[in-house]
């Protein structure tokens, strides 16, 4: 007597087709309208770390991750500073 193997009792995570907004990034949109609110900030020359650090947990993309990282912390260094 063979025994059959067992069959899995979920179906295999599929999160990494998920979309993006899906899993809890921002979309496009969202991250063009927050780059466009951010450089307006920054030309009005008012505080912009508590909007990089809202918008920092839903970027995806890396490089643009480390971008928005380095102007919180330059941000942050300018703040503390003064």
């Amino acid at each position: 007597m063979t025994k059959e193997p067992k069959q899995p009792s979920s179906p295999a995570c599929l999160a990494h087709e998920a979309d993006d907004a899906y899993m809890g990034f921002a979309t496009e949109a969202e991250i063009s309208s927050f780059l466009k609110a951010l450089a307006e900030a920054e030309r009005a020359g008012r505080p912009r770390a508590d909007m990089l650090r809202h918008m920092l947990p839903k970027v995806r993309d890396d490089r643009l991750h480390a971008e928005l990282s380095a102007k919180l912390k330059a941000e942050e260094s300018t703040k503390s500073t003064t």
